[in-house]
């Protein structure tokens, strides 16, 4: 094992500078793509996808390879799975010789719904693997999604500090894990944004979770709180950031979990009526994939305060910032 190697897990483990050195990077390397195209070459980047992907395993792969690595893909059929005989210790041990750094994702059907246990499986990736782990998402983070849409803020705002953010959760017709809620909540109260979590009282995240974006927002001067009326978390907000995720309340069954959220359907919607409460100059995201006209209407997320194809867009460069700073580290 490697002690000096630097994962990329969770934001809450980096500090704020070593965050925005990261958004510094991938800032210059948007800017001047040509400076860096040898920056990484002869470096592998082993991708192991325990479910699918769309603009994560994309950005990924052209992330290591416009900086002149390269990335081997292995899906789930060929890694390691609980029913396979072997382990992560031995999976992890063998990458971890043969990349420069891995991307682990893996989503809660992997472990049976089992809430955290993905996570702590990713984590013992991390512990025997001696290059460094990025984390792909997870059961409960999803950090290259999260410092992406920082810089997606930034570059439309410049100065964040305090600007108003809310989390809004939107129905959907399936349970969705919790990793970008949880990862969003947490960096956008440690880069002192003014953040309000609106949701439906059974969709209330981790207290864990709750209790450390207090924490953060205390010690980057910007606030945090939670309510329960749509209407009221739009009013007046400059970043709106809508999402799904299931009910802690009935994790991981899914019958429960369908009887919570149907109150809400055609009503927890992000439309053009709640974007018209607002700051006029307020902005749209969503991390994407999303059903449209069941999370967002069409208006919306096509309209003039959407920025989620520019948001899509800057994963690849958050990718090469992280890249960058893990194997150069």
């Amino acid at each position: 094992m490697n002690k000096n190697k630097l994962d990329f897990i969770n934001t809450q483990d980096w500090s704020i500078e070593d965050l925005e050195d990261i958004l510094k990077i991938a800032e210059e390397v948007k800017k001047s793509p040509k400076k860096y195209l040898h920056s990484l070459e002869g470096h592998s980047l082993g991708l192991c996808f325990f479910n699918p992907s769309t603009r994560t395993k994309n950005s990924m792969e052209v992330a290591i390879g416009q900086l002149g690595g390269f990335a081997v893909y292995n899906d789930s059929e060929s890694l390691w799975m609980g029913y396979k005989s072997e382990s992560i210790k031995d999976t992890a041990s063998v990458l971890g010789r043969y990349h420069s750094a891995l991307g682990i994702r893996m989503f809660p059907n992997v472990v049976q719904w089992e809430y955290k246990a993905s996570h702590r499986q990713l984590l013992e990736f991390a512990k025997y693997s001696r290059c460094p782990v990025i984390n792909l998402e997870d059961d409960m983070y999803h950090p290259c999604q999260a410092i992406s849409d920082v810089f997606t803020i930034k570059e439309k705002f410049g100065n964040i500090k305090n600007r108003k953010f809310i989390l809004s959760w939107a129905y959907h017709p399936k349970p969705l894990p919790l990793s970008v809620p949880n990862s969003t909540i947490l960096i956008m109260t440690k880069f002192g944004l003014d953040v309000t979590l609106v949701c439906p009282s059974e969709y209330i995240l981790d207290d864990e979770i709750l209790q450390q974006s207090y924490k953060n927002a205390k010690e980057s001067g910007g606030s945090f709180n939670i309510i329960h009326d749509l209407e009221n978390g739009y009013k007046d907000s400059e970043i709106i950031y809508v999402k799904s995720w299931c009910s802690l309340k009935a994790y991981g069954n899914s019958k429960e979990e369908k009887k919570i959220r149907m109150p809400y359907k055609d009503k927890w919607i992000c439309n053009s009526k709640l974007m018209e409460l607002t700051d006029k100059n307020s902005i749209f995201m969503h991390c994407l994939p999303v059903r449209r006209n069941i999370v967002v209407t069409d208006d919306v997320i096509d309209g003039p305060h959407s920025i989620v194809y520019d948001q899509a867009e800057n994963r690849l460069y958050i990718n090469k910032a992280i890249l960058l700073k893990i194997i150069q580290n």
